[in-house]
């Protein structure tokens, strides 16, 4: 990267240049022990509001806290081994339970409204899912971890379809863990075991992968989150 930079029609450099030159410098930590111990995901609320998922010694909670670090205080109630955390467009949080293999929806005040999810391998029913994510529509895109695939509801819990077997091939998944979506609706899925990401398009269609094992540059060792910036 050179310091002169392109401009765009406005004579403005452009917006990913200003990144580069900027980098990404240190803003501030949040949260503390005692209060979000061993986080797992968290998810962005209303007010500035933060929500941390937390998980240890076989239960898991949900601690609110402020962009000013501010302890807000727990919730809703406890969780076996809660794995992913998300929020809708009505503020209502969503919290995947690998033990119960549920989905548990809350107000953003912690009242529960909804749990839904079945133990099972048949289309529709869970194996340990992990984390999930909103597509356009807001329907609930959820890596089912332990059967190995992707699968499609509505914010109700109603099936609608799904994708991926077990393997190493392109479209199979060893463990898939977290999910995102693009603004183009393509889905990227963290393929635990296989140590790579697959992107699929939103109809689940095979797009590319990359990462492989090991611990040098563009290696993965048990990857787990994933995220998708404006770019």
């Amino acid at each position: 990267m050179t310091n002169n930079g392109s401009q765009n029609g406005n004579g403005h450099v452009a917006d990913y240049e200003l990144l580069m030159r900027a980098g990404f410098p240190y803003v501030r930590t949040l949260g503390m022990r005692r209060l979000t111990w061993y986080p797992v995901d968290f998810a962005i609320g209303d007010d500035h509001r933060i929500y941390s998922l937390s998980r240890f010694d076989g239960t898991g909670s949900i601690r609110a806290i402020s962009w000013d670090d501010e302890d807000l205080g727990p919730v809703g109630g406890s969780f076996t081994w809660p794995a992913g955390l998300v929020r809708d467009s009505d503020g209502r949080l969503y919290v995947s339970d690998e033990a119960t293999h549920q989905i548990t929806v809350m107000t953003a005040e912690g009242d529960e409204v909804a749990k839904w999810g079945e133990h099972g391998s048949e289309p529709g029913q869970l194996n340990r899912p992990s984390h999930m994510a909103f597509d356009a529509e807001e329907r609930l895109w959820i890596s089912d971890s332990q059967n190995h695939r992707v699968q499609l509801f509505s914010k109700d819990g109603e099936y609608i379809t799904g994708f991926g077997t077990h393997g190493d091939g392109p479209g199979e998944f060893d463990g898939p863990w977290g999910i995102t979506l693009d603004a183009e609706g393509n889905i990227y899925v963290v393929d635990w075991r296989n140590d790579r990401v697959q992107k699929f398009t939103g109809d689940g269609e095979f797009v590319m992968e990359f990462g492989e094992s090991g611990s040098g540059d563009g290696q993965l060792n048990r990857p787990a989150g994933i995220a998708v910036d404006q770019h």
